[in-house]
Parts: C-alpha cells; structure tokens; sequence
C-alpha cells in the first residue's frame, strides 16, 4: 500500500471535502499509541511513530505511551550529549541517516527525535538527549540528524518545544522567560533545525510558555513557527501533552498523541457546532496531517536492509570520536605491560543510555571488558560497587582498595547511574553516588595513578579532580563504548571531543541554582546568560570550561586572518600538529561582543570546526559565519538588531583558551542603545545570582503565585495531592503499581533484561509522582477515561453526587 501510485491516489483537497467532520476529529489524535488513526473508507492508512532519538525503540506490544521494556532490538548509538562532544555534524548526519534505514526496516514513518533543547541546567535528568548549552552547537547538530534521518525517507519530529528545562514539574510547570532569551538562546536551535532541514513535524512540550501552555500557545506555534520560520509540517504534542483541545487547533496544534481520548473529539465536534471554533482551523489541522500522511507513504520505506554490523561499527566510532579527555598528566594512553587494577561495575556492565522514552534494546553490547580479554590485556578486577545501587558495600570496597594496592595504575569506571540520571525526574546535586564518591577518595589515598573513566550523560561534581592521574569521560556512549574506552586508554587513537556543556564545581555555581525545581513556576532569571555566557560574565571557576577536551598531542594556532564582504565574515587560521601522535582538533571561533548599549555576554560560539591533523602537519582552517548572527533581539522592535561597534574574533581550543585573536569593527549596523529601563540594566550588567526584583519588568509582565492548594484537581501533581484523602487514595494506586514493578524487576537474576525493566519500572516509579490527572487521561491511550478523572476530581472537591454522575455516565 505504500508506494508512490497510492500515494498519487491521496489527492488532499478531495480527501478533505469528503471527510466527515468526526472523520476529521478522529485524524487530528492517535489510536494505539503510537499510530496516527487510519479512516479505512477513504483508504488512508496509519503512520506510526516511535521514539528516538539513540536508535530505534519502537514496542514489541501496545501497552500506553509509557511502556517501554519491550522493544524490537535495534542499533543503540551514543547519545545527543555525547555526539554533540564529537564536534563533527557528519557524526550526528550519519546516525540519523542508519537510524533512518533502521526505521524503514521496522514500518517506522515518523521519529521522535532530536530533541534540541538547551542544557539550561546540568541536573536535568533528560540532558543526555540534549546537544548542547549553545543553541548554536545545538542547532548544527540537529539539523544534521533531521537532514540524516529524512534522506531515508522518514519523517523526524523536533523536540520539546520549547522552553523544556527539567522534569521535576513537566506536567504543571511555567517557563517564564524574558523574550530576548526566548529568542536568542532557547529558540535559536530550532530554528535552524527548521529552516535548514525542514523536519516533517514538530513536537510542542508539557509544559507553559509564560503562562500558556505550549500545546495551545498561538504566538508559538503559529506566529513564530509557521508565520516567521516558514514551518510547513505536522506540529505535534508530546504524549500527554494535551491541555485545551480545542484551543490547541485554534493555536495551531494539528495531532494529539497518544490520543484514544474520545472527550477531545467530541470537544472538537461541539466548538465547530456551536462556532467556538473555526471550520477553517480545522481543516488546515487535518491538511497539514494529510500531507504528512501522504509524504511518508510517497517515500515508501524500508527497501534497504540494515546493515547492522556497519552500524556497530558507526556507533564504535562515534562514541570514539566523542570521548572526552578531561585531564591527563601523562598516564594515559597506557602501555599495555602496566600491571593494571580494574575497579567498577561498569567495566563489565556497561552504561552505555539513558533511561526513559529513549531507552532502546540494542543488537547487543560490547563492555570495557569484553574489549580488554578480546585484546589480551592482563588485569586484575574488583567489583567495587554495585552500579544499580548507590549505597556503599563495604566488602566490595575493602576488596577494591586491596587490590589496588598491588597495582601500578588503577583504572576506575564510574558514573552516574540509571537510578540518579534519567528522564522523568532531576538530579538534585551533581555528585557521585555515596558509594562511587568515597570509593573513588580511598583508591586515590593508596597513592597508586587512579584514572577514572566516566559514564554520564551531563556535568558530574569530581572533588578528588586534582589528585586524578586522568579523567576519561566517555559520555554515555551506545553499545559499542566498552570497545571504545580500551581502545582510547591504550593509545590505539588519541581522545579528540570536547565539552558542548560547561561543567561547574558544584550546583551551586550554577547560574539558575537560586530558582531551579523550586516550585511550577520557572523563573529563567539569568535571561541571556546560560552555560558559558553566564560563567565567563561571572568569573565562576570551573571544574572544566565549555569547548574543553584534551589530546595526546600537541597543536599550534597562529596566523588568523579575518575579511567581512557579502554579508559574511571570513575567517582563517593555521593549526599545526606539533606532536607525535596523528589526531583531531576542534577549531572554536568566538566573538567578543561591543560592549556598548544593550547588556550581552561577554562572547559567543560563533564557527566551529573539527580538523584531522597528521603528526608534524600543517592546515587552514577556514571558519565563517553571517554577520547578521551578532544581532540581539530587541524588545521594542520585536526584531533581530545589529549594532555597531568593536568587536573581537577570538580563535580558541576551548572558551578558557583562546589562542588569537583579531578586531571585527561592525559598521552596518546602529548606534547602540539598550530597550530595558535603568534597573534592569543595572540588574544584569553582570550576571544575577538571585532574582531580580526587577525581573517582571524584564519578563514585561507582573508574576503570578502558583496554586498551593493540596486538594486533587486535573492540575494537581499527584505527590502534592497526597495531603488530601482522595489524592492519598489515588496517589497509592498508582505510585504503588510502579512500585511493585520496580520490586519484581529487581527480583530478577542479573541480566540486561533485568537491567532494563528495572530502568523502565524506576522512570514509572520517579516520574508518575509528578503526573496529573490530566496528563494520566491524555496519555493512557483511553485506559483513564476523561470522565473518570473529572468524577475523582469531583470527589475529592466534595462534590461526591456529582463526582459519581461522571464516572457512572462512562461506565453507561
């Protein structure tokens, strides 16, 4: 059925004046789960969407928008955070280019993924899905993976739009963001995405927008998206991410996922009854489906094999192109005659993903040491810890710290682990777990070389840093990254990422530390100044700065050379590998901003690029960008504005070495100015470390008190509905659910089917506390009736009569 003459045969325009309008209704939600809703009299088919954006993980059974242990088994790549470390956008391309075959291969027609938002935070559970701090990192990267996964003939879907910062209140919470970071920093990436790799759908997140909801937010997901980007394609929600149906199609919103909430199509066919809502609305919603429907089916897919082994071997590469090497004082790479102590669950257990919706079942895995016996390599190992366990076991330390006293050289594979570091819920510090941390300090006190190779999809605090002998941070590095680390620790190719995520000491110095998960109501206080932007501005002392990443060799920069004409500015610098080993360097390309007018960070990523240097070689390395990308939005005009002024190009191998540097003197441009009154000026000529009382003016709008009310509601988290009797009532069912999956899971023999049911069972268990009645009926794909929750909801307003009329209409 899918091929080019059926999809000729869907003309939309006729498709559309047949339809019926509960037909219509019925097109604009998901059935099943995961398949937009086929209307067999008119021949149109379902598409069905899985999840990315690692790999493919699609479902073996229909089981709800939150079943995810049972999947096919697919090619399991390193995640986002780490393919954004490679600083190569071809990686990230090639990826989605097999995941794309993968889907093909598996009836896929639209991915879930990438999910391009800023790392506002280092303890969002859901960074490993993320690019970077840096919307322009952020924004290379996922156009290429759109533009890799799309060739094949498969639809993507970019993701959360927008705003989407943490996962502690992503049912309920309120991003209120100031429209000059709106713009600048947490927008920009998508809008490459959009305008570069034209992505069949968007999805829109949880969450509000300056007190809209994303799923009906009108000025996002038409004004800007569609009006100024040129977006033509499907808008989405995420699953559950439903609020208002009816004022989502009036905003813009065209699918409903999971859908299988019959009270949304009824909303829908009574708002166009009694002309609430417009005919017009609907049908450029039902339009907009149609065509996907029609694209995805012109494309056909699956009429290449995968070829699995081939993506293996990508994902090895990848994940060796990504790893980072934090700090080294000349014991890596290691000689292979060390008499070497291995330390950690995680050289046997790989953590190679993260846990959530993005968790795939892989073809299979390759651990550290798996690669170590198929090389050779003599070690002797101890446990340690017990990786899906962040208590001390005394006996496996004491082992671990005996054996290392026989060593030469202790190599520690440590990290995060799936129960400190996924979607669903946040990290509330950025520590190692109890267990890992003092382990970590007794190896370093024997006074034998500890390196530690690090498993973790965003910044971990390290105390001991100093007296490391080397810090390998692999990242989380898909299911070849065992192979990867011993190839990288014995020198057989040299570490060559870099960070795309700045890393502080401590939470505390990150810049939205005063106001993050502190209650639904997000106050993005720092504005502008995210990462690298506010940590330069503030003099904050690293651990390890944006753009850090370590070689086993050496390389030179001199010779830049700078020209403005067309629009562009051209740069060019020589870089010269003055060392022994062949290796990569990563170019990065900063602009000193005027300091003049509008306050701004004191620089910003403007070019980067990945370079291949031979031993003793020497190469120019060209870097560009438009001038138009040193504007700033300004408030009153509502515009991107570039002013005049001196600015400085700053050459650098990461944000806290810069190498050279040239004046750029913008002349095109205006006189500057600054659209804020004084006292926002004077609030944020240096980074702010608190909330500003000046920051409603800066928001342009007075800030509202969230609802502290402990009754049940359709708003109301379930964990803080626990005050109230029904809430506990219900609070126990569901949470308690999860919690006996979570026991049975753990009851299981060791295995990676245990490993993953228990990181399933453990996302439920964290993440379902924070669901609320309404996100539970939007995305149970219809097992929560609209009515029934409304009834509870009812009940527990002590409105029982009424409560119980509800719940009796459904079952009637």
């Amino acid at each position: 059925m899918r091929n080019a003459s059926t999809a000729a045969a869907l003309d939309v325009d006729a498709l559309l004046g047949e339809l019926t309008l509960e037909e219509k209704a019925r097109l604009l939600e998901g059935i099943d789960s995961w398949y937009t809703t086929p209307i067999e009299r008119l021949g149109l088919p379902p598409l069905l969407l899985t999840d990315g954006p690692h790999g493919v993980r699609k479902v073996r059974d229909i089981g709800g928008g939150f079943d995810i242990a049972d999947n096919v088994r697919s090619t399991s790549f390193p995640t986002a955070s780490a393919v954004a470390a490679s600083w190569d956008p071809e990686n990230a391309r090639r990826i989605g280019e097999a995941i794309g075959v993968e889907c093909g291969s598996h009836g896929v027609d639209v991915l879930l993924a990438p999910g391009v938002n800023i790392m506002r935070d280092p303890r969002c559970g859901r960074n490993f899905e993320y690019f970077s701090e840096d919307p322009l990192v952020a924004g290379v990267f996922g156009a290429a993976f759109v533009q890799g996964v799309e060739a094949q003939g498969i639809g993507t879907s970019v993701k959360h739009f927008a705003a989407n910062s943490n996962e502690e209140y992503r049912f309920v919470g309120d991003s209120v963001v100031d429209e000059r970071a709106l713009r600048e920093i947490y927008l920009r990436a998508f809008e490459r995405v959009v305008t570069d790799a034209s992505p069949a759908t968007v999805m829109c997140a949880y969450n509000k927008l300056n007190g809209t909801f994303c799923s009906e937010n009108r000025d996002l997901l038409t004004g800007i998206l569609r009006d100024e980007w040129g977006f033509i394609g499907v808008v989405m929600t995420d699953w559950g991410a439903t609020h208002d149906r009816v004022a989502g199609i009036a905003a813009g919103l065209d699918l409903d996922m999971p859908g299988g909430v019959p009270h949304n199509r009824a909303a829908i066919i009574a708002a166009v009854e009694d002309g609430s809502l417009a005919v017009d609305a609907v049908d450029t919603a039902v339009r907009n489906v149609l065509t996907l429907i029609r694209g995805r089916i012109s494309h056909g897919g699956g009429d290449r094999a995968p070829d699995l082994e081939a993506h293996a071997a990508l994902a090895t590469q990848v994940a060796l192109d990504s790893a980072v090497l934090l700090r080294n004082d000349g014991t890596l790479p290691l000689p292979p005659d060390r008499r070497i102590t291995v330390v950690g669950e995680i050289f046997e257990r790989l953590r190679f993903q993260g846990a959530g919706s993005s968790l795939v079942t892989p073809t299979s895995v390759t651990s550290a040491r798996d690669a170590f016996d198929r090389r050779g390599i003599r070690y002797s190992y101890a446990r340690g810890y017990r990786s899906l366990d962040t208590t001390p076991d005394p006996a496996l330390a004491a082992a671990a710290v005996a054996a290392a006293r026989d060593a030469e050289v202790v190599l520690f594979f440590g990290g995060l682990s799936d129960l400190e570091e996924s979607e669903g819920f946040d990290r509330p510090h950025l520590r190692l777990s109890d267990a890992q941390g003092s382990l970590l300090r007794e190896l370093v006190g024997t006074g034998v070389p500890v390196v530690l190779v690090l498993h973790a999809g965003s910044a971990v605090e390290l105390p001991v840093v100093d007296e490391l002998a080397a810090v390998l941070h692999m990242h989380l590095p898909g299911m070849r990254g065992g192979e990867a680390a011993a190839a990288l620790l014995f020198g057989e190719t040299s570490p060559s990422g870099k960070l795309a995520q700045s890393w502080p000491r401590t939470a505390e110095d990150v810049g939205d530390f005063a106001d993050y998960n502190r209650g639904p109501i997000a106050r993005y206080y720092e504005s502008i100044y995210v990462g690298y932007r506010f940590y330069d501005k503030a003099g904050t002392d690293l651990l390890f700065p944006f753009g850090h990443g370590l070689s086993y060799t050496t390389f030179s920069y001199d010779d830049v050379t700078v020209r403005v004409h067309g629009g562009r500015v051209d740069a060019a610098v020589t870089v010269t590998n003055t060392g022994t080993v062949d290796a990569a360097e990563v170019v990065q390309l900063y602009v000193r901003n005027n300091s003049d007018g509008v306050f701004k960070a004191e620089k910003e990523l403007r070019a980067f690029a990945k370079v291949r240097i031979r031993a003793g070689e020497t190469v120019v390395v060209p870097l560009s960008f438009a001038l138009s990308d040193l504007s700033y939005w300004d408030v009153d005009e509502h515009a991107w504005v570039l002013d005049n002024g001196e600015y400085e190009i700053l050459i650098a191998a990461s944000a806290a070495d810069i190498r050279l540097r040239a004046p750029l003197a913008v002349t095109s441009g205006r006189t500057p100015r600054s659209p804020y009154p004084p006292e926002v000026d004077r609030a944020y000529s240096t980074p702010p470390r608190r909330v500003p009382e000046c920051f409603p003016k800066l928001v342009g709008a007075p800030m509202t008190a969230p609802d502290t009310g402990r009754r049940l509601t359709m708003e109301t988290r379930l964990k803080d509905a626990r005050r109230s009797l029904v809430g506990a009532l219900l609070y126990r069912a569901i949470v308690g659910r999860a919690r006996k999956e979570f026991d049975a899971a753990h009851r299981l023999p060791e295995s990676l089917e245990r490993d993953t049911r228990l990181k399933n069972a453990h996302f439920l268990l964290r993440m379902m506390p924070t669901a609320t009645l309404r996100s539970l009926v939007m995305s149970s794909n219809g097992q929560l009736p609209y009515e029934v929750a409304a009834g509870i909801s009812d009940i527990a307003a002590w409105h029982p009569i009424r409560g119980l009329k509800k719940i009796l209409s459904k079952r009637r």
